[in-house]
């Protein structure tokens, strides 16, 4: 009889775990049927939908580290507050590092230090995926929306090599290519908030660019219309051979995501947001110490 008894006991435990995950299952794809089918705001103060954050966040980063085995090394030096994290651009549109780092980031960190990303137009506009990452809190890459989240004491993260860095040629995938672009600095200063740089390693392995196709988009002027400055060649999965700017299932690289020491802005003024000697000489500050952080991750790989 006691015998039974432990048994039966047992068998009630199991069936309520199993009833538990089934919750949780249901609850999850409950949730993630809202944020792919209902519109986000893109404008600041966006649409950072915490249900959704901490429904799929956890499923993210145990894929990303599945699959890419990706670690996201030293939020602990990211300062509480505002803040510009400033990152290089990887592996096309497909941005599995990114959310890999959202995760890990909110694991750490959790509600009371959240970020926004800025994103390109047509991401915000492709069916679903625009959602979903409305929902998580990304904003229309304008400056103005940048600038109202860090004034609120939020972190930014923006990619300023675009689609540029995104595609560049897989001979250069251990390279920091920020298009020599410098809006980022501008907000930054105008924000007086510290730029926080992170490094992402690995992505830019998971499929090959022959090509970045700058030609192409000359010779179609695509980049009036689709504000794009690149049509890449690649080889990827699962199409063999693409053109143009598609998603691909990554190969499963290993990816390492590094914050690197903040930038401090100290001694920089607001009216240098328009000296062209000041920002240059930043530029080649930010660009040479994630150029550095990106080696010392390669050597370490």
């Amino acid at each position: 009889m006691p015998a039974r008894d432990a048994g039966d006991g047992n068998g009630r435990a199991v069936h309520a775990e199993l009833g538990d995950a089934g919750s949780a299952v249901r609850h999850a794809a409950s949730v993630l049927q809202r944020v792919f089918t209902t519109s986000g705001n893109p404008e600041w103060p966006g649409s950072l939908d915490w249900e959704a954050i901490e429904t799929v966040g956890p499923l993210v980063h145990a894929g990303c580290r599945a699959w890419h085995r990706q670690e996201v090394q030293g939020i602990e030096r990211v300062p509480r507050g505002a803040g510009l994290i400033v990152g290089n651009h990887n592996a096309g549109i497909t941005f599995i590092e990114i959310l890999g780092m959202g995760a890990a980031w909110y694991a750490a960190r959790g509600r009371a230090d959240p970020i926004y990303s800025m994103a390109h137009d047509m991401m915000l506009k492709v069916p679903y995926l625009g959602n979903f990452l409305m929902h998580c809190g990304a904003l229309r890459a304008d400056p103005e929306q940048g600038l109202a989240a860090l004034r609120a004491g939020a972190k930014v993260l923006v990619c300023p090599g675009g689609n540029l860095e995104a595609f560049r040629p897989y001979a250069m995938r251990h390279r920091v290519d920020l298009a020599g672009r410098k809006g980022f600095l501008k907000l930054a200063i105008r924000a007086r908030a510290p730029i926080c740089p992170v490094v992402f390693v690995g992505g830019h392995s998971s499929f090959v660019v022959l090509r970045d196709g700058r030609e192409v988009v000359r010779l179609l002027g695509l980049k009036r219309l689709l504000r794009v400055d690149t049509w890449p060649l690649t080889l990827c999965l699962p199409w063999g051979v693409a053109l143009g700017p598609v998603f691909h299932l990554p190969l499963p690289v290993k990816c390492v995501t590094r914050f690197l020491e903040p930038v401090s802005l100290a001694g920089y003024r607001p009216r240098d947001a328009k000296d062209p000697a000041a920002l240059a000489e930043l530029y080649d500050r930010v660009v040479g110490h994630m150029q550095a952080g990106m080696d010392a991750v390669v050597r370490e790989m």
